[in-house]
């Protein structure tokens, strides 16, 4: 609610001294999280996120098939083998049972961070898009739909899929960097 408070302070602030002009306010918002899912960069993106997120799974489902090999060996073996040699194979399993544990939390881990990367490197560009669009079309404010707590924007003012078609065509110039 205070944040609330405060872009409506803020907004009154600025539009002041256009209202005394006698000049048109202009404010509009954005939608991020839409021009994030639906423009082709970060379909790219996506893609690629997900292509890696495959790729690590194959590698620790191959990993889980071994566990599970030493594991059925053990439970076959455990009624014929000496307890010294049980107690070391047990160690052997709960070693790599370890392993495979540190594994999976070092590609979630690789995973988010390069997720966090990739999202930062988006939307950087997608605002110098919204700035140079700002700039051009004499906004007095663009918010972001979600983090100015808009609960309710008229159409009308939603300049998502203006920023969407700008933001495809800049990425377009710019070869993509995986």
């Amino acid at each position: 609610m205070k944040k609330f408070i405060f872009f409506v302070i803020i907004a009154l602030f600025l539009c002041t001294p256009l209202l005394a002009k006698g000049q048109s306010l202009s404010i509009v918002y954005v939608d991020l999280q839409k021009v994030m899912l639906e423009s082709d960069k970060g379909k790219d993106i996506r893609k690629t996120l997900t292509g890696e997120a495959e790729r690590l799974k194959k590698d620790l489902d191959g990993k889980q098939g071994e566990l599970q090999k030493l594991k059925d060996a053990l439970e076959k073996q455990s009624a014929t083998i000496t307890p010294e040699a049980r107690a070391d194979k047990e160690k052997q399993y709960q070693g790599k049972l370890k392993d495979y544990q540190r594994l999976v939390n070092d590609y979630q881990a690789e995973l988010q961070q390069k997720d966090m990367e990739y999202t930062q490197k988006i939307l950087r560009e997608i605002e110098e898009v919204i700035r140079g669009l700002g700039e051009r079309e004499k906004y007095a404010l663009i918010l972001e739909k979600s983090q100015a707590g808009i609960l309710y924007g008229n159409s009308a003012i939603d300049i998502t899929g203006k920023v969407i078609t700008l933001f495809n065509e800049t990425t377009k110039k710019a070869p993509v960097k995986k």
